[in-house]
């Protein structure tokens, strides 16, 4: 994918019922063309880990997140310390906010290296996705370094995402994306949860703190 290229129209489509909670293993399946991105429900057999591994972090997302994302109306929100950690990873969240309708996307990740270059890339995503809509516009919030002590921030080790009111846990990388063996649930009621209260006091946190945010 090439960063900066044209900005596709967006295809409207129904958003997803709540699904009942369940877990899914982002990986590398056999097709009649060779391997493709696709979700197990049951943990991966050799081949399909070893051409996952080949891959590397970042390369592959699950199937199932990027359908979510597609459909959602109002919200993409990602915790996940690394997301931004390489470029890989930022195009795949170039390609996840291109594809959704929703107005208030979020990333909250750490300050690794060449993490501001890569969240800079991702805000100038932004206008275009403005231009192109005629509901709510669009807008890219990015919170960095996760992990710098600051008073009232909580030490957060688990990755997670909620997508309009779903509440997504992930074992490694939101969306699947490392390349070891990994899991994903999802199909918990955001709200019931609390976590879209823990989302806003994390993000109004980092908002306070001078340098946290773009």
């Amino acid at each position: 994918m090439v960063l900066g290229g044209g900005i596709p129209p967006i295809v409207e489509t129904e958003p997803a019922p709540v699904a009942k909670p369940q877990i899914l293993w982002p990986t590398m399946v056999l097709g009649e063309n060779g391997y493709i991105e696709g979700d197990l429900k049951w943990f991966p057999e050799a081949d399909s880990y070893y051409e996952r591994f080949r891959i590397g972090i970042g390369g592959a997302m699950s199937c199932a997140f990027k359908d979510a994302v597609r459909v959602a109306r109002q919200r993409v929100w990602l915790l996940d310390e690394y997301l931004l950690g390489d470029d890989a990873s930022r195009d795949q969240l170039w390609s996840l906010f291109c594809d959704t309708v929703a107005s208030d996307l979020r990333v909250v990740t750490g300050l690794s290296d060449g993490a501001h270059e890569r969240a800079q890339s991702l805000k100038e995503l932004e206008p275009a996705l403005q231009a192109r809509t005629t509901n709510a516009p669009p807008q890219i919030k990015i919170y960095l370094n996760l992990k710098r002590p600051l008073r009232g921030l909580p030490e957060i080790h688990d990755r997670f995402a909620i997508i309009d009111d779903v509440l997504w846990h992930c074992g490694a990388t939101v969306g699947g994306l490392h390349h070891q063996i990994n899991a994903m649930t999802f199909g918990w009621c955001a709200q019931a949860t609390r976590a879209v209260e823990f989302f806003n006091q994390i993000c109004r946190l980092l908002d306070e703190d001078i340098g946290r945010s773009l």
